[in-house]
This record gives structure tokens, C-alpha cells and sequence, in this order.
């Protein structure tokens, strides 16, 4: 769960921004198709629809059926489009604000918006929770982004005519009973009557969200949110911002503290930041010269060092700043990187060794018949090394260079 919190947090804003590009376009295309007859035509965003249906047939406010004009795809409505959108960038708003469950969400009613006089005489907003998982209820201090999602909201659910949210019944998934007639924030017509949404439709329209707007992971597999991801972001996101996990925990609704540091990941700049303050912690009980600016003579040597990193037969890889222990002899040093172009010049060498060893054997100078069948051991692993290198470069598929 951390690391999918890990993965998903990134791409938050990306699916914010789809669901209010959705909510303005749909919104768009409902006041385009209400302004055009049925049967007409009419563009939005380079796209062209035509609305379906005949002169002198008025469906009602519920529904106006529209086609993409350019495919011959079904009609679908705009009005119902338009309040999915709507109600999705509301569910959205509200469970990345509060981190509530999907519940408790769809629970919330005109009774849940309170306000609170500090002492200071300042009026602070709060969103009262009902008890549903841990049986208690809790209040979450509202930000000013959340109040303008509620208020939005309540202008869009408060009747015209009475300017009051009408009461809806809503049956409890978990409960199986039906609650008592209340003020639900999160209601919509559906089939000519008002009903509570349920987590269903929530779930599915975030799933088809995430899939229009190409939502990937680095290795390219499709994302896609659920809601309690915003519980888990929501709780990650404030105790990474300095909030106190006990008043987290609080916020969450959460009995055990142990609970909410599970929902919290731990990103990496933690470790980052934690380590690099070891480092300067550590650089500061070091002497100060070694942290001065580099002397001409300085920057000389460690120019000439990789200068003088070629020899006859490759590359000397030996570390900066040490000396050549093998007494320059390469064939048999295990630094040295041969390159494949020098293979003659080690067959020529090989060649040689072998003259000298006939003439070692012929004196008995058998310390130098010992040196050198050692070193011919070594121009043989040099000659492997060497035709590996060379094989690597003329394969088609395989590195045109070697660094």
C-alpha cells in the first residue's frame, strides 16, 4: 500500500486536472446542445455533435440526447454526462481535502457544515463526520479550497424554489436498512427520482478517469484510483508536512496510532534529507583544508593522470592518485583495458616471449623460463580479453563503442 501511495501521489494533480477539464467541457457541450434544435448541429473543441430527437419534442431538463456527428456512435445525454462530471470532481475535492472514507462521504449532509468562534472571535469552518467504522464521530477543520467545493455543491443541490437541499432517503450497503429522510449532500436525480450516489458509481467513474487520461506508470501499466487512495495520500501528504501523527490519526478517525503510520509512506528525500545531514555532519568535524579550492599544481596533476592512462596495448584503469605497482609491466597487470585494435602488437609480444623462452630453456636460466611462461599465461588472458572486446564491437546488435 506505501508504495502504490507512492506511485499514485505524483499523478494526483494530473487526474485533478482531467476531472475539471471534464466538468468544463461537458459543461460546455450541455449549453450548446440546449441552445441547438433538435436535429441541429453545433462544434465544441473542434468536435462536431448533432442533437437528436425531433422539433416540437421537448424531453425535459433531465435529458438532452446528443451524437458525436463525425462517428456513428450512440447518443448518450449531456445533462446526465454533465452531472457525472460534476459529481466526480466533487468526490475528488472532498476526499483529497479530508481524507474521508467513501462512506463517510456520501453520508455527509447539510447538518455536517458547522462553524466554530475561537476565542479570538474568528469563525473557523468544520465538517462534521458521522460515526460509521470506528463508531465516533469526529470534526475536521475546513480549508478555505474545501468550503468553495461545499459551496459549489450546495448551490447545486439546493431547490430553486425553496432554496433548501431537498431530503433523500439512503439505504446502507453495510447496514442493509434504509437511514431516515436527510438533507445528503451527494444526491442526484436518476430515473425521475432523488437518490443518495452510491461508492459504485463513484469507483467507476474514477476508473474510466483515470484511463482517459492515459494515467501510466514509468513502466507503462494503466494507473487507476480507488477511493480510500485519497485517505492514504491525504494522511502521507500531512504528516510528511510537518502535522503531528496523533492529531493525523485524529483527523482520520483512527483508534491506534500504529493505523495511521501505516497509511503513511515514506518517501525517499526522507532518507535523502536525513543522510546528507549525517554528511555535513560528518564534513564538519573534518579538517578545513580539505575542503579548500584546488591549487594549479593540483588541477595539473589530476590532468596529467588521465593523460598518462595510455599505454602500448589499451587503457591503464588503475584509481587516481596511485602509483603503478607492476612496475609498468601490462601485459600481467590487471588494470590494464586492452583494446582490441592492439592484438597484433600482443601477438608480436607473445611471439617474442616465446623466442626468449627457447633461449632460457637452451642457457637453463630456469628462473627466466619460470618468468616467462608466467608472463605467457598472462598474454594468453590478454588475448581473450582482447577478442571478446572485438567480438562485442562486430556484433549487429551489440555496443558500437567501449567506454
Amino acid at each position: 500500500m506505501q508504495q502504490r501511495t507512492r506511485t499514485l501521489t505524483p499523478v494526483l494533480s494530473q487526474l485533478v486536472t482531467a476531472a475539471e477539464e471534464r466538468l468544463r467541457i461537458t459543461g460546455v457541450v450541455l449549453k450548446a446542445s440546449r441552445d441547438t434544435a433538435p436535429g441541429g448541429e453545433f462544434t465544441v473543441e473542434d468536435v462536431r455533435y448533432r442533437r437528436t430527437g425531433k422539433q416540437g419534442r421537448d424531453p425535459g431538463p433531465a435529458a438532452v440526447f446528443i451524437t458525436i456527428a463525425d462517428k456513428q456512435g450512440p447518443r448518450f445525454n449531456a445533462v446526465r454526462d454533465e452531472d457525472n462530471a460534476f459529481w466526480l470532481w466533487a468526490a475528488i475535492e472532498v476526499l483529497r481535502r479530508t481524507g474521508v472514507r467513501i462512506e463517510e462521504l456520501l453520508e455527509l449532509t447539510h447538518l455536517s457544515l458547522r462553524q466554530y468562534r475561537s476565542p479570538t472571535g474568528e469563525m473557523i469552518p468544520l465538517l462534521q463526520i458521522s460515526p460509521s467504522k470506528t463508531d465516533r464521530e469526529r470534526v475536521i477543520p475546513a480549508t478555505p479550497e474545501l468550503v468553495a467545493v461545499l459551496a459549489r455543491i450546495l448551490r447545486r443541490v439546493k431547490t430553486a424554489e425553496e432554496g433548501k437541499v431537498p431530503l433523500v432517503i439512503r439505504y446502507d450497503n453495510h447496514e442493509r436498512i434504509f437511514g431516515p429522510p436527510l438533507p445528503h449532500l451527494f444526491q442526484t436525480e436518476f430515473q425521475h427520482r432523488l437518490q443518495v450516489i452510491s461508492p459504485p458509481q463513484i469507483r467507476k467513474q474514477l476508473s474510466r478517469l483515470a484511463a482517459s487520461a492515459g494515467m501510466v506508470d514509468v513502466d507503462g501499466t494503466p494507473l487507476r484510483f480507488t477511493p480510500h487512495d485519497f485517505r492514504r495520500i491525504f494522511a502521507t501528504e500531512t504528516v510528511n508536512g510537518g502535522l503531528p501523527i496523533h492529531i493525523a490519526a485524529k483527523l482520520l478517525g483512527h483508534l491506534d496510532l500504529n493505523t495511521t503510520q501505516g497509511y503513511v509512506a515514506v518517501y525517499p528525500q526522507d532518507v535523502i534529507h536525513h543522510y546528507r545531514s549525517y554528511i555535513d555532519q560528518r564534513r564538519a568535524g573534518r579538517p578545513a583544508e580539505e575542503y579548500r579550492e584546488p591549487s594549479d599544481t593540483e588541477w595539473n596533476d589530476f590532468r596529467d593522470h588521465f593523460s598518462l592512462r595510455k599505454v602500448a596495448l589499451g587503457t591503464c584503469e588503475r584509481p587516481y592518485g596511485t602509483p603503478c605497482e607492476h612496475e609498468h609491466a601490462c601485459v600481467r597487470c590487471p588494470m590494464l583495458r586492452m583494446d582490441p585494435a592492439q592484438l597484433p602488437r600482443l601477438v608480436q609480444i607473445e611471439t617474442n616471449t616465446n623466442e626468449r623462452l627457447k633461449e632460457a630453456h637452451h642457457m637453463q636460466w630456469l628462473g627466466e623460463v619460470s618468468a616467462l611462461q608466467e608472463g605467457l599465461r598472462h598474454i594468453a588472458d590478454k588475448k581473450r580479453q582482447a577478442e571478446r572486446l572485438q567480438q562485442l564491437i562486430d556484433e549487429p546488435d551489440g555496443p558500437t563503442t567501449l567506454n
